[in-house]
């Protein structure tokens, strides 16, 4: 009880609580700009940390960390770009409920979603980090590369009406992510003598270039062109309590995958999302709409999003292992400042360990008071006449892949696949399995080879070890679902 005692007198202090407000608005700010990430605002702010006491420095942190993740889905929503791989999920229905007048709904849930995520990752970070890092601990090479397979497997065939165009696209974006140097043997792979390449093909400008300019793209290409107004209806500003009430188990099932695929090293939040959302269109009672303006499709990957962060903690503080970039800094910082993260943080240093749960649950709640608030000023950006939005899409476009490097190569690279992708988009291609194959083809790769190397080429490990056959057994099962619900709607077309 000492030891809670003084973790929550820690986090009301004046000086904690106005740090961990300063790093929500910059977090924030962070997560709504296109190109900017959670894992550079907190690389950028380790070198303040160093100047503050430990915990202070880690609550700033966390602050930033909450508000970079929550404040991506402004615009993932009003705009349709994920300005990072956590709200990727957020843009398939985000989208088309701003056009349809429903912006404030969107955004309203996605920030109540993020709260809700966040505290019961937090809840699972304090009572269940010995028994989950355990469970990390199950994950070997067999393990993650069945992961990435079921992954890639379940979205490519959920993100179309063409499972066989789904898959395609999964195995394009898996070749682009062999791009670059070999890590393990050194050798150049596609990179055409272009030293740009060398570390492979960027996600964020891929990312921006295939949502941000392909949806300005597609939307001056429609009927009416630039000229048509988008919307300027704000509409409700929260989803009604009783739709949230019926939506409880989309709820609590998309805070364990985040939460569980969060304290996995190298899944990451893009994982966490899109099984999250694919899991919720299993849970709707509507699930031909997904895609069209469901509420449920924002709700789930947003509540998993923020249930990854509380995830991620919980290998880094009980095993020093970050699963996700974004928790190297908080590790370094944590090094820094003397605090050695393991298991013995939780029995020597427990108000340390409550003192960052506390600070969670304040960055949660703060996180969602500050954007609230600032929703009405979000959605004016909708009121702004499309000829003026899009061509100002494309420029924030190019300058968020521009900021990532200040390569005017990743500027090239968005605009290819900005480009591409609404090329793509018109022959009826899913773009969500192409991202998916570019973010895990490196794992799936990585890890096939780790586990030939150990096995000496044995591939029945694949099935011999229960999880990694339990999870190529769920992305079995996902294709032949999907592939059934081609027939019959095939067999319906033909009567």
């Amino acid at each position: 009880m000492d030891a809670v005692l003084k973790g929550l007198a820690f986090v009301l202090q004046p000086t904690t609580l106005l740090w961990i407000v300063v790093g929500d608005i910059v977090g924030i700010f962070i997560g709504a700009l296109p190109g900017l990430t959670a894992t550079m605002g907190l690389a950028l702010l380790l070198p303040i940390t160093i100047q503050l006491d430990s915990l202070t420095g880690i609550a700033l942190m966390l602050g930033l960390y909450f508000g970079a993740v929550t404040g991506a889905s402004i615009p993932a929503i009003l705009f349709g770009i994920p300005g990072n791989p956590n709200a990727i999920a957020t843009v398939l229905d985000g989208l088309p409920l701003a056009r349809k007048g429903q912006a404030g709904v969107a955004l309203g849930g996605a920030v109540i979603a993020s709260l809700i995520g966040g505290l019961i990752s937090t809840v699972a970070l304090l009572v269940a980090s010995p028994a989950l890092a355990r469970f990390s601990l199950l994950f070997g090479p067999a393990e993650y590369f069945a992961l990435a397979v079921a992954s890639l497997t379940i979205i490519a065939s959920v993100s179309g009406t063409s499972l066989l165009k789904g898959l395609v696209m999964g195995a394009v974006g898996v070749l682009l992510s062999t791009v670059g140097i070999d890590t393990m043997t050194g050798a150049k792979r596609f990179m055409f003598g272009n030293p740009y390449l060398a570390n492979g093909i960027g996600l964020v400008p891929v990312l921006i270039g295939m949502f941000g300019i392909t949806q300005a793209l597609e939307d001056a290409a429609r009927p009416g062109g630039v000229g048509e107004m988008v919307t300027q209806r704000l509409g409700r500003l929260f989803p009604p309590l009783a739709q949230l009430r019926r939506m409880w188990r989309i709820i609590l099932e998309s805070s364990w995958i985040g939460t569980l695929v969060g304290i996995l090293p190298g899944a990451g939040a893009s994982v966490a999302v899109m099984l999250a959302y694919e899991r919720a269109k299993q849970l709707s009672e509507r699930p031909d709409e997904f895609g069209s303006g469901r509420l449920e499709g924002v709700i789930a990957p947003e509540v998993a999003n923020n249930a990854c962060i509380g995830g991620g903690l919980i290998p880094t503080l009980t095993l020093a292992l970050p699963a996700e970039s974004a928790a190297v800094p908080i590790l370094a910082a944590l090094v820094i400042h003397g605090i050695t993260p393991g298991p013995l943080l939780f029995s020597f240093q427990p108000h340390f360990i409550y003192a960052v749960v506390f600070t969670m649950i304040v960055a949660n709640v703060t996180t969602c008071i500050f954007q609230l608030g600032g929703i009405r000023l979000f959605v004016k950006a909708l009121s702004v006449p499309p000829a003026t939005l899009t061509p100002l899409i494309i420029v924030l476009s190019v300058l968020g892949a521009y900021a990532l490097n200040g390569w005017l190569f990743d500027v090239g690279v968005a605009v290819a696949a900005g480009v591409g992708g609404f090329f793509l988009k018109r022959a009826g291609y899913p773009l969500i399995p192409l991202i998916l194959g570019l973010v895990l083809g490196g794992m799936l790769e990585s890890e096939f080879r780790r586990m030939m190397i150990i096995t000496g080429g044995d591939l029945t490990v694949f099935v011999s070890r229960p999880l990694a056959a339990l999870l190529l057994a769920v992305g079995a099962i996902s294709l032949v679902r999907q592939l059934a619900a081609q027939r019959r709607r095939a067999a319906g077309h033909g009567q």
